[in-house]
């Protein structure tokens, strides 16, 4: 890791530590490399300068508020390995279902430049093609990169189709995972389910029967958040909804970390709901092209850094803590939120008390959650038949028992932990504020029930 590198395209030494990259002269010259970024654009300076032997190339990463220049391992794996059987089991599946579609198909597509040869293409509605690129063995990101740029400015949309889960080029580009690893698993229709890269736009309540705080306010807020959520689609019908244009490609930038963000593959539909008519995001540029120099980069420089740190322990973990593609859900309620209804955000004013709407809403979340427990207990057979051998438990009514009580635990344990509760100055005096705002609100429910027709 370093903060000086060398610019091939240039010939010149940029400073990441600085808002100008130390070129006062070259406006906009960090987000001409990050829009035209190249694995060989950037080169170690200690490997120019001093013959430092390391991979030499290297990319802008960000960590802790500043940019970084870290090393591209490319050429570092084997790339170049003959087509496996299973490569060219489905080489020739995606080609065959594609013209059963009645699509048109190229299998090892070269372009006239040379630059490029492509698994297969598949010529799809509105004059859309998919270039599949088939990745079974390991492959570096700055070949993915490479790749990828190559396919888009030939007109292509990419699909790299891997079947290993931390395969790096998951989100790196639109890509689908299958969980089949041998030629002969390959008659079975479940091993042609896709596993990742397909997802489903859900919209989630944020109230107290989820599991998870609201991403916003910690707690619960009432509303509604959207999250992308995998989808096991086959792979045949994936083949066909993304040639006549129902999948569609999607980015998605993370909020924060070190996660550019998730390439993914969603129903046109859901695209359009999800953005709402705002532009994609450019999944090469900085999340904020603007004033990212403003924003991130620190206002003084540091020292020059001329040397090469390839190798040295950087604080960056090299080794992944979880798979690349592990299948839980993206919160996406940074790009798209609703309120919650008025009465949820309302405060509830009892006893001198000001109570605010989501912690009432826990405490009506746990009176909920008691009744159906009651109603539980109310079920099962008595101690006085079970010990006569008249009844007994079933392996139902014990489970539906036990999972009753833990969300009884559970509800209780947040409503107990709520900011608003834990912060009054008196507690028991809040307590009783929250129950009596409960029954006021129950009492309103019903009346307004009621009144309906």
């Amino acid at each position: 890791m370093t903060h000086n590198v060398l610019h091939r395209g240039y010939g010149i030494t940029i400073d990441l530590s600085a808002s100008d990259l130390g070129h006062p002269d070259r406006p906009g010259l960090l987000q001409e490399i990050h829009r035209n970024y190249k694995p060989d654009l950037l080169y170690c300076l200690g490997a120019h300068e001093y013959g430092t032997a390391c991979p030499g190339f290297m990319t802008i990463v960000e960590k802790n508020g500043r940019y970084h220049a870290r090393h591209v391992t490319k050429g570092e794996v084997a790339e170049t390995v003959g087509e496996s059987e299973l490569h060219k089991a489905l080489k020739n599946h995606t080609a065959l279902t594609a013209d059963r579609e009645g699509f048109g198909v190229t299998v090892e597509d070269r372009a006239v430049h040379g630059r490029r040869r492509t698994d297969v293409t598949v010529a799809g509605a509105s004059g859309k093609k998919i270039g599949y690129e088939i990745q079974i063995s390991p492959i570096a990101s700055g070949s993915v990169d490479t790749r990828t740029r190559t396919a888009m400015d030939d007109g292509l949309i990419p699909l790299w189709l891997v079947t290993n889960e931390n395969s790096l080029a998951i989100d790196r580009a639109p890509w689908a995972r299958l969980n089949v690893q041998r030629w002969q698993d390959f008659g079975g229709r479940d091993a042609l389910r896709v596993r990742g890269g397909v997802k489903a736009l859900r919209m989630v309540r944020c109230d107290w029967a989820t599991q998870r705080a609201c991403p916003k306010t910690g707690t619960r807020c009432g509303g509604w958040h959207a999250t992308w959520e995998s989808t096991q689609a086959h792979y045949d019908d994936m083949v066909r909804m993304t040639a006549t244009g129902e999948l569609v490609t999607l980015f998605m930038r993370a909020r924060t970390g070190r996660r550019r963000g998730w390439h993914m593959w969603v129903r046109s539909s859901d695209k359009e709901e999800f953005l709402q008519g705002r532009p994609e995001p450019d999944p090469y540029l900085p999340a904020s092209v603007t004033d990212s120099a403003a924003t991130i980069l620190p206002a003084e420089p540091l020292l020059p850094d001329p040397h090469c740190h390839y190798g040295e322990d950087t604080g960056i973990r090299a080794e992944l803590t979880r798979p690349r593609d592990n299948g839980d859900p993206i919160d996406a309620s940074d790009w798209l939120s609703k309120e919650p209804p008025p009465e949820y955000r309302s405060v509830w004013t009892v006893h001198g008390w000001e109570d605010p709407g989501d912690v009432v809403a826990a405490r009506l979340a746990l009176d909920s959650a008691l009744q159906r427990l009651a109603v539980l207990a109310d079920a099962l057979p008595t101690g006085a038949d079970i010990a006569a051998g008249r009844a007994d438990f079933t392996p139902a009514g014990r489970e539906g028992w036990l999972a009753a009580q833990e969300e009884c635990r559970r509800l209780a344990a947040a409503l107990a932990t709520h900011p608003w509760l834990r912060s009054a100055h008196d507690s028991f005096s809040a307590r009783r504020a929250v129950f009596a705002a409960a029954r006021k609100a129950q009492a309103a429910v019903r009346t307004n029930t009621a009144c309906q027709p």
